[in-house]
């Protein structure tokens, strides 16, 4: 029998973990998701920096965003799939928070939570992009 590993991805340069998603922007051939703080790099010394993220290459007849009605842990809920470019329009004043970040295959899936004036709500984001995803920092 023969084993083929799949390498766990752990050489990120940043970590979108508790980031804030304050705005969505299409450009030319893809996305830019602009932050509240920027990110943190996942090298000593650990720092914030300021940045956004680009998403070259994005299939916008892939890309999806999910809405829970509900954050819990288990049991049924009701929400709304749509897709990512129909929502765009529609994050204004609103804020997503990232707890979790999946990359695979030209996808990038980011789930966390959606501010919505004082209603939270459990969201997922997924951006299929044939291109690079790029992190743009201030330094």
């Amino acid at each position: 029998m023969k084993a083929t590993i799949r390498s766990n991805i752990k050489n990120l340069p940043y970590s979108l973990h508790d980031m804030c998603v304050t705005e969505m922007r299409i450009l030319d051939d893809g996305l830019n998701m602009s932050f509240q703080n920027g990110f943190v790099s996942t090298t000593e010394p650990y720092e914030q920096i300021e940045g956004s993220v680009q998403f070259h290459g994005v299939d916008w007849d892939f890309c999806y965003v999910y809405i829970l009605d509900f954050c819990d842990n288990i049991g049924s809920f009701t929400g709304r799939k749509q897709f990512l470019i129909d929502f765009m329009p529609m994050f204004v004043n609103q804020n997503f928070t990232i707890i979790d970040e999946t990359y695979g295959y030209n996808q990038s899936k980011f789930s966390g939570f959606l501010s919505v004036g004082i209603k939270i709500k459990e969201c997922m984001i997924e951006v299929y992009h044939l291109g690079d995803m790029e992190y743009i920092t201030e330094k």
